[in-house]
């Protein structure tokens, strides 16, 4: 049997469903997993935290309990997101690589495939944390500039009471001495997190349709591995700068063990092509490097090779974007939003651009 058809045949046989479990969110979903499992429909997991490895079952793999639910103070989990938006985007996914994999590519299932490929880059709980951490440091910069002085937290106090009808409680002089002292720390809730996510993905999913695609078809004798965060961007070699619409770049993302979405410059070009085993594994270590917790293989021989050669047997600490502070009065602040570039891996031919 072509192991093309078999990867095909486990996507459409395990459809769209979701856990049983309402509260279980994978940020990596089961039917995605399961195109990479091996014959006993399991996956080997190399956990970075933990220094492990260990074979698993995709139900049990790259989920967080409440990830995508919105939890207000005194009321019940909303898990609107979840079951009504990532539900549809699943399903978008399910159906669009089940084409891929059944040999039909087709404009709707590219469509399909990038909603999914945009959510997936969005989703992933390192995002949650980056983004939530990142909305915390700018409303700590606009706070420093609007609670400057008692007039100008009177003002602020004032504007919001008006605007929303709700009443502070707080003396405008206590705003003034709590921030710059730091008296008190700003946590972003999930919301931020979950509205980044989605308004992220949108923009994401038509700029992944202007690119060119390649469909990449792994040697018999090797195969494409999986990880938590599975949207790989890598940068033209020596390049500082990380991005989508950076020229030169390579964006890659696994379809199942033998395929693999290949993106590249702006363009309406559609092409196939063959990859050896040489090219497969630049691809594996440049997916394992953008990992942050869990690496997937259905074999534990190829999963300790990738995790030795691409240095990914610990945690890393550096967050993906970072927010920095350019210039700052008692005015105003310029803020800049960066994305913090990873390990990237590249042919041993000199070549610039990865394969």
């Amino acid at each position: 049997m072509d192991p093309r058809n078999t990867a095909a045949a486990i996507a459409v046989n395990s459809g769209g469903k979701k856990s049983k479990d309402p509260r279980k969110h994978h940020y990596v979903p089961v039917f995605y997993q399961k195109n990479f499992v091996n014959e006993k429909s399991l996956l080997w997991v190399y956990d970075r935290a933990r220094q492990t490895y260990k074979e698993l079952h995709p139900d049990v793999i790259c989920f967080e309990r409440d990830l995508y639910a919105v939890k207000p103070d005194n009321k019940p989990r909303d898990m609107l997101v979840e079951k009504s938006i990532l539900n549809m985007v699943d399903n978008a996914g399910f159906q669009g690589i089940r084409d891929f994999l059944a040999g039909k590519p087709s404009s709707a299932a590219e469509e399909e495939t990038a909603i999914f490929m945009a959510f997936q880059s969005t989703r992933v709980p390192t995002v949650s944390r980056d983004m939530r951490a990142t909305y915390a440091r700018m409303i700590q910069e606009l706070g420093r500039i609007a609670f400057l002085n008692v007039d100008r937290a009177k003002a602020v106090i004032e504007r919001y009471e008006r605007d929303t009808g709700k009443k502070i409680e707080v003396a405008p002089e206590s705003m003034v001495e709590a921030y710059p002292g730091e008296k008190f720390e700003i946590t972003a809730t999930e919301t931020v997190f979950l509205t980044h996510m989605m308004e992220q993905a949108t923009g994401l999913a038509k700029l992944l349709m202007s690119l060119d695609w390649e469909i990449l078809e792994a040697a018999d004798d090797t195969g494409f591995i999986l990880c938590d965060c599975p949207v790989v961007v890598v940068p033209p070699k020596g390049s500082k700068q990380v991005g989508f619409v950076v020229p030169g770049s390579a964006k890659y993302f696994p379809l199942s063990r033998h395929l693999c979405v290949r993106l590249g410059e702006p363009g309406n070009k559609r092409s196939f092509r063959k990859v050896g085993k040489e090219d497969v594994r630049i691809v594996n270590l440049n997916i394992a490097a953008n990992s942050e917790r869990f690496i997937m293989s259905p074999s534990k021989t190829q999963l300790e090779n990738i995790v030795g050669r691409s240095g990914c047997a610990q945690m890393e600490n550096t967050p993906r974007f970072i927010v920095e502070t350019v210039e700052a009065d008692d005015n105003g602040a310029l803020q800049k939003l960066s994305s913090q570039p990873r390990r990237y891996f590249y042919p041993k031919n000199g070549s610039k651009n990865a394969p």
